[in-house]
């Protein structure tokens, strides 16, 4: 008899339901949008964000059951279960375990709270590799001490949206290393909570979960539960660990000097190390992963550009198929996109200005004009994707610098992982082989932190070697190298410069 495995992923658009077998392939899918549900309130508009828990804890159920439906097999076949979630979300309870706020990683009301009344922000951020503040939990729990004081003396438990799926299947209150350095309440160094950060914030250490390591049993799930999906009683729950994260995981990036790029709506970029390092100019973050840390840095917008340029001029222009018809156009051009330059959404991170917001367009070299036979709807979507792929070289040459290393394995996943012409424009201009995986790669962490939770490996490590195949491999075309190192220059004059005006 196949077992089979859930993971539960809440993104920042919607929620997942995904249904994996004992070799690590996805059976069965569905996914709900919700981010059309999200509530701001009138007095926080437009920065503040919250959910009705009740409301997206429904449609987890209904999402969940159609991923069993698509799976067609027997829910009783279902051996365990896992979560992920979008990072810097997070719910407050009160003693009885009942939802006094949810929001998710939109929700930046902490911007109204000065976090320097209490401690110094580089201070936190050497503790907890982190900043701004603004945008994490604790900025959160600060504004409710400040301005809803009756709702703050009420809170006794404090989760990730994640620790808020586990809880309402099992009733506990846990949390991962990955899920405990978004709270801005977490020692990396000492991959705990910051004693320091909690006395100087007057925090409660009550409020916190208890911290379990990846693949860990969290509990059974509650029977409420189970008889409303229909799976055997006693079903376990493994914590999983935050979806980049996951990501990472999930293309088999989990070894010292590999290098992940998650390409999602945004870009994160991840380095592993053995050691933490944090960065001197604290523009990159550093998380703690599977006993080892990453550098972190953030291309920022990449798969909603791509999506914004096909669905604003492919497809109402009436062309069919207009994500195909993009990688032709892409793949029709030469390097240099025709002298045409992009500086639309992608982003070299930096945490120290994540509030500048730039103005970006396409911007025209000379020999644009020179060559005009060769400049057409194809020399934008070239730009588009040679933008993106600027940028990953960018924020990579920034991790690597601060890791004070050279580049080893890249591995790409995500939803724009299925653009070939991405993929290949990305290894051509770092000039570096691309390891492509399946975009699903979070959920199919999950499936990992279940089957570890259940005996099936007793590592990761174990885990991805037998789990995780790469779709692909691009090779770089080293013809190409003096084009787009040439090409990267001009765009990076073109990043700082726009820049500088703003």
């Amino acid at each position: 008899m196949t077992d089979y495995f859930l993971t539960i992923d809440a993104g920042t658009s919607g929620g997942k339901a995904v249904i994996g077998n004992e070799d690590g392939q996805i059976l069965g899918f569905s996914k709900t949008k919700w981010s059309h549900l999200y509530h701001v309130p009138e007095d926080l508009a437009p920065y503040g964000h919250e959910f009705d828990p009740d409301q997206f804890w429904n449609i987890i159920i209904d999402t969940i059951k159609k991923a069993i439906s698509h799976a067609q097999i027997d829910v009783s076949n279902i051996a365990a279960i896992s979560a992920t979630s979008q990072r810097q979300g997070c719910v407050f309870f009160d003693k009885d375990g009942k939802e006094l706020y949810a929001g998710p990683n939109r929700d930046v009301r902490g911007l109204e709270v000065d976090t320097e009344d209490y401690m110094d922000n580089d201070e936190i951020y050497d503790i907890t590799g982190r900043g701004p503040p603004f945008i994490f939990p604790l900025a959160r729990l600060l504004w409710f001490q400040e301005n809803e004081e009756e709702i703050y003396e009420k809170i006794n438990h404090l989760l990730t949206i994640d620790g808020w799926i586990n809880f309402r299947l099992t009733g506990k209150y846990v949390i991962d290393d990955t899920g405990a350095s978004e709270t801005l309440l977490f020692d990396i160094i000492k991959r705990n909570w910051s004693e320091k950060i909690l006395e100087e914030f007057e925090i409660s250490h009550e409020i916190l979960p208890k911290k379990l390591e990846f693949g860990e049993l969290i509990g059974s799930i509650l029977p409420s539960v189970a008889q409303k999906l229909g799976f055997k009683p006693q079903t376990p729950v493994f914590i999983g660990c935050a979806d980049s994260q996951a990501s990472l995981i999930g293309c088999g990036a989990v070894k010292p000097g590999s290098l992940g790029v998650v390409a999602g709506s945004t870009m994160p970029i991840y380095y592993v190390i053995n050691h933490p390092i944090l960065d001197p100019e604290r523009r990159v973050w550093t998380n703690p992963f599977l006993g080892k840390w990453v550098i972190e840095s953030n291309a920022g917008t990449a798969g909603d550009a791509h999506q914004w340029f096909v669905e604003a001029f492919l497809a109402k222009l009436g062309i069919a198929n207009p994500y195909d018809k993009f990688e032709e156009l892409v793949l029709s051009q030469v390097p240099g996109a025709g002298g045409v330059l992009a500086d639309i959404g992608p982003q070299i991170f930096n945490a120290q200005n994540m509030l500048q917001i730039p103005t970006g367009g396409f911007i025209f070299s000379p020999i644009a004009y020179i060559l005009e036979d060769n400049l057409d709807i194809s020399s934008f979507a070239r730009a588009i994707v040679e933008n993106l792929s600027y940028s990953v070289r960018a924020n990579m040459e920034q991790i690597l610098k601060i890791a004070d290393s050279t580049l080893e394995t890249v591995y790409v996943v995500g939803g724009l992982a299925r653009s070939k012409a991405f993929c290949q424009v990305l290894a051509d201009v770092i000039q570096s082989d691309v390891h492509v995986f399946i975009p699903e790669g979070a959920s199919v962490a999950g499936f990992i932190a279940s089957m570890i939770g259940t005996g099936r490996f007793k590592t990761v490590d174990k885990a991805v070697s037998q789990l995780i195949t790469e779709k692909d491999i691009f090779s770089p075309n080293e013809e190409y190298k003096a084009e787009y190192d040439t090409g990267f220059l001009s765009w990076s004059e073109v990043y700082e410069k726009s820049r500088e005006e703003d």
